[in-house]
């Protein structure tokens, strides 16, 4: 369930170190004092998990600067990856992409949070995930009907166009280093390169095309930051 885990905490890792992200950490914190003094994104971590106290005004400020701030966005998943496991081990326990599937769903939430929603940050979105989650498990909601064909490829998005420029050797290079699982491999290559419709693999794995569409966005996203196109 967490094979991609280890290179989300690398990415992490590195972005937290890296001179642009401890240089908008610095311009963060000039207008939420809840994260001054903090040398890097990792300390961030450390600040909301050590001090019970501290912890709800430093998620609520990387939750007001998420939408604008991609990196203020990847901090905040990672503060609630323990508790997106959590959540894929009760509320996923049955199904084994679980765990991709609300890491995709919480990333949107993040990234589309209310700045005037009451509540704790942490609470709000891993309530939001599961109530999405459960909606769009087939087994959950037995009546949905997935996308039309029409309105699969009605519109490509960034990764379509991107994916048009990448060869099946190079996705097969990547899925080998292990930025992706098979199953996410599976996917893509069905549905990039066999054309295979996602409405039509959906059925067969039983879950909603708007879940399997989440998991393959996200594989994607690994995939190409992995992989320099041209132009």
């Amino acid at each position: 369930m967490a094979s991609f885990l280890p290179t989300l905490t690398a990415e992490f890792h590195r972005l937290s170190h890296s001179t642009d992200g401890r240089r908008r950490l610095r311009r963060w914190a000039v207008a939420f004092p809840a994260l001054a003094g903090i040398r890097d994104l990792e300390g961030v971590l450390a600040r909301r998990s050590q001090d019970p106290t501290a912890a709800p005004a430093v998620l609520s400020a990387l939750a007001a600067l998420a939408p604008t701030d991609e990196l203020a966005a990847r901090t905040l998943l990672h503060a609630l990856l323990p508790g997106l496991v959590h959540l894929a081990r009760t509320a996923g326990h049955d199904d084994p992409q679980a765990l991709e599937d609300m890491v995709s769903l919480a990333w949107e939430r993040i990234r589309t949070y209310p700045s005037d929603r009451p509540g704790r940050v942490a609470a709000n979105v891993l309530w939001d995930v599961r109530k999405r989650y459960r909606r769009h498990r087939r087994i959950d909601a037995p009546l949905s009907l997935p996308l039309p064909p029409s309105a699969e490829a009605s519109v490509r998005s960034a990764e379509d166009e991107a994916l048009d420029l990448v060869s099946l050797k190079e996705v097969v290079a990547v899925y080998r280093r292990g930025v992706i699982s098979e199953a996410a491999y599976r996917l893509i290559v069905r549905t990039r390169f066999s054309g295979v419709p996602i409405g039509e693999i959906a059925r067969e794995q039983n879950v909603s095309t708007h879940v399997l569409a989440q998991r393959r966005y996200l594989a994607e996203r690994r995939l190409l930051s992995e992989m320099p196109l041209a132009g």
